[in-house]
């Protein structure tokens, strides 16, 4: 498809993508119409279809829940000054390759600021 913005011409392809046809979502002017989805999204599951069950007996119910805590259990989770170290480690890295940047485009006066920032941060 051949374009114009503001003089210039550029050809723009639109992409395909496969969709799938849903189920029924209503009714337009006496017309069906249905949702559509890309091929490599699935299908949003309905509650009360062919893969929702609904367990009464307590005892099943339980083992599944106690399987799943078992399973999903973390056995470690870092402290606040464990994280704090990181996000301090993060910040210095990222001053340093500002410094990097600046000192390659010749901006001294960004270098200084840099300098005067990574005092304050202690890095």
């Amino acid at each position: 498809m051949k374009l114009t913005y503001r003089g210039s011409n550029y050809e723009y392809d639109i992409p395909t993508v496969d969709m799938v046809e849903g189920e029924v979502a209503g009714k337009y002017r006496g017309q069906n119409w249905n949702y559509r989805y890309p091929r490599h999204i699935p299908n949003p599951k309905k509650y009360g279809g062919p893969n929702y069950t609904k367990k009464r007996d307590g005892q099943a119910g339980d083992r599944d829940v106690a399987a799943a805590r078992t399973s999903a259990t973390v056995d470690y989770y870092p402290t606040v000054v464990e994280v704090a170290q990181v996000h301090q480690a993060n910040i210095c890295n990222i001053l340093d390759r500002r410094k990097q940047a600046a000192k390659a485009k010749g901006d001294e006066t960004l270098l200084r600021l840099l300098e005067i920032e990574s005092r304050h941060m202690v890095c």
